[in-house]
Parts: structure tokens; C-alpha cells; sequence
């Protein structure tokens, strides 16, 4: 496929409501896998701290109470809210929401995820993976709605995540080749 081409078909996929309703789903695992986490954590009988890593386990785990979980809450009604807009043809909301999950590493600086070496690995690795996919996705869509892309930098792969190009061919109009 032509880079030209390509260009278009990833800034068209970029802007569906099929990506933003991807993006909408990896997002809201996200935020209910992390909210998992921190019920698993907080159903342990005996937290298995020591006195090395209590302070910074507990402080953690205090922090997403008070922090991260009504933020995610929060986040997650306002993904609803952002999806049914798209689908009503508003994406502002989701660029929005999107740009919003851009910037959830700077707005926990400071809060960890030490507590999740205390649960079930898969829930922890599930939670992360999917923070990965979910701010790719976001960043995707966030820089194709806001016109923020530099000429073929969408075209790298490891800034958009894996593209299948047999999926980009969906997005042709009439008239074009692939």
C-alpha cells in the first residue's frame, strides 16, 4: 500500500466511531481492572508487607481510595458520556476523553501500583497491558481529531501500535485504489 494512501486510511480509522468504540472498551477494562486490583488487595485478611515496604504499600493503596478510584469512576461515566456523543456524530467529547487518558500518568504521579505485587499477577499484567493499549488508542485518536500529527508520523507503527492493512482497506472510498 502507497504511504500516501495509507496516511488517509489511518487518519479515517483514527476518526471512526468504530476505533473511539475500541478505544471506549479497552479503556473501561482498564479502569475496571484496576479497580479489581484494588479490591483483591483490599480482601486480603493479612496484607504481606513488611516493615521495609508497609509505608509505601499502604500509602499507595490509601491513595487509589482517595485518588484513584473516584478519578476513574469518574473517567469511566465520562467515557459513556463521550461515546454516546459519537454516536450521535459529536466526537468532541471523545477527543476529550481521549486527551484527558493522554494525560492519567501525569495525574498519578506519585501513586503507584505497589499493592498489585500483592494480588493475582495476570490482574496486574492485564491492568497495564491494557493501560498501554487503551493510551495508544487515545493518543490515536486524540492527534488525528486535533489535527496534530506531523507529516508520516502516523505512519509509524510504534508510536500507533500495530495496523493491520487488510482492516485499512474497510476505509476506502469510492474511487480509490489500494
Amino acid at each position: 500500500m502507497k504511504a500516501d494512501l495509507k496516511e488517509t486510511l489511518l487518519l479515517r480509522l483514527f476518526a471512526s466511531l468504530e476505533y473511539a468504540e475500541q478505544f471506549a472498551e479497552d479503556f473501561t477494562q482498564f479502569i475496571d481492572t484496576g479497580l479489581v486490583a484494588l479490591a483483591e488487595y483490599d480482601a486480603l485478611s493479612i496484607k504481606p508487607t513488611t516493615a521495609t515496604n508497609y509505608t509505601e504499600i499502604k500509602k499507595d493503596a490509601d491513595l487509589w481510595h482517595v485518588k484513584v478510584k473516584p478519578n476513574f469512576i469518574r473517567m469511566k461515566q465520562n467515557m459513556q458520556d463521550a461515546i454516546a456523543a459519537a454516536r450521535q456524530g459529536d466526537f468532541r467529547v471523545i477527543r476529550s476523553a481521549a486527551g484527558n487518558f493522554k494525560g492519567l500518568s501525569k495525574d498519578m504521579d506519585g501513586i503507584r501500583e505497589a499493592f498489585m505485587d500483592f494480588i493475582d499477577p495476570e490482574i496486574k499484567a492485564r491492568y497495564f497491558r491494557l493501560w498501554k493499549l487503551a493510551h495508544t488508542e487515545g493518543c490515536n485518536i486524540y492527534y488525528t481529531l486535533s489535527d496534530f500529527w506531523d507529516a508520516g508520523e502516523i505512519l509509524n507503527s510504534e508510536i500507533t501500535g500495530p495496523i493491520d492493512e487488510q482492516h485499512l482497506l474497510k476505509f476506502l472510498q469510492p474511487g480509490e485504489q489500494p
